[in-house]
């Protein structure tokens, strides 16, 4: 038997878990995005890489698919001097390349280098257009954006994020598991980004898309692992406004666990590394979400102590059955990812779910023992 404080722990989690999904569904339910008759024209496509024979074949399909998508659009990419992919992406067609140089000096790091080197050479020579980054893993899969794009600009908007849709990698297992940011994107995030304005959850890096006037303001020039994340908690800062684009993003799923685990405890540090600095609001949205985040492990357990135990606890039965209707949720959503699959995959996936539980809840015990404090790219 569980004792009467780890009991409160879980109904706290669940209540917690099972509160930002509801305050998520009304969202869902109520926030749409809206469009203009005719879509934007002056948007730049930036898609940053650290150019490695690691991503080469991701890279490639991303470059080739958004060449088709965004033909009339420019398209620039970003890479590092002396990357092993520097000359091949120099000399690849239909695309900008831009390389940053070893001896260029800010705060930023990795892709957020990057960014502020595009934002100091491009942006700032049309700070009145937009631009758009995508992940070297992305497929961008409609254009709807290009449509939202007017409409918010003229109604002072300065920033947008997408929705995120995995892809199988290599792992059917962390397909399974990315499906909580397909979840997390039709709920919470748009209830944050899109709802009220203000992603105090972040953002993503895939299509973060921003008027060149904000990249040149706000900018990414800040030293930080989760620099999409950063980018957000400064818009909240200088009062910028933001919506949640209908435009759907494939993501590549990692392809092993270890990539997830690594993936998921970068976001995790870094987030808390930054959270010091951010406004006393983002401070508590993002914060609780992380202390949940923290003690999930303990969730499946404590859930079925609660329902032997809480009861005598005098503990109102909304609250008893939080962390069941949290783990109904979480556990649906991981059940459909499994059934996205093909073939025999889905079975051993959909009896794997507690093991996709037990993953998740593992990154931030992951990233305290065993992550790189620094930023570092998972195979793709």
């Amino acid at each position: 038997m569980l004792t009467e404080p780890v009991i409160y722990v879980g109904i706290l989690v669940g209540t917690v878990l099972l509160s930002y999904f509801v305050l998520g569904f009304v969202a869902y339910v109520f926030y749409r995005p809206k469009t203009a008759d005719e879509r934007a024209e002056d948007v730049t496509f930036a898609i940053p890489t650290i150019g490695s024979e690691d991503v080469r074949d991701s890279l490639l399909t991303c470059l080739e698919h958004h060449k088709n998508l965004f033909e009339e659009y420019e398209i620039y990419v970003l890479t590092d001097e002396g990357a092993d992919l520097e000359d091949e992406l120099v000399g690849y067609e239909g695309v900008k390349t831009l390389v940053v140089p070893d001896d260029y000096d800010c705060d930023a790091v990795a892709k957020g280098r990057a960014i502020q080197y595009f934002i100091e050479t491009v942006v700032s020579e049309n700070p009145e257009g937009w631009y758009s980054f995508i992940d070297d893993d992305n497929l961008v899969l409609d254009d709807q954006f290009l449509y939202e794009i007017p409409y918010y600009e003229a109604r002072g908007y300065g920033a947008m994020n997408s929705v995120l849709t995995p892809r199988k990698g290599d792992s059917s297992l962390t397909f399974v598991m990315d499906h909580i940011r397909l979840l997390d994107d039709l709920t919470v995030f748009r209830a944050f980004t899109g709802l009220f304005k203000r992603p105090y959850i972040g953002f993503h890096g895939e299509l973060l898309t921003a008027k060149g006037e904000v990249l040149v303001e706000v900018g990414f020039d800040r030293e930080s692992i989760v620099e999409d994340y950063a980018f957000a908690a400064e818009l909240i800062k200088h009062g910028i406004p933001t919506w949640q684009s209908g435009t759907h993003v494939s993501i590549l799923s990692p392809h092993s666990v270890r990539d997830l685990l690594q993936q998921r405890s970068r976001w995790f540090i870094g987030t808390w590394n930054l959270l010091r600095t951010t406004s006393p609001v983002t401070k508590l949205v993002t914060g609780v979400r992380l202390l949940s985040w923290t003690v999930a492990l303990l969730a499946g357990p404590i859930a079925f102590a609660v329902g032997q135990a809480s009861g005598e606890l005098g503990i109102p039965l909304v609250f008893r059955a939080a962390p069941f209707v949290a783990g109904i949720v979480y556990g649906g959503t991981y059940a459909y990812g499994a059934l996205r699959l093909s073939g025999w995959n889905r079975l051993p996936m959909v009896i794997s779910i507690p093991l996709c539980v037990v993953f998740e809840s593992l990154s931030p015990v992951y990233a305290v023992l065993f992550a790189d404090r620094d930023f570092t790219v998972i195979s793709k």
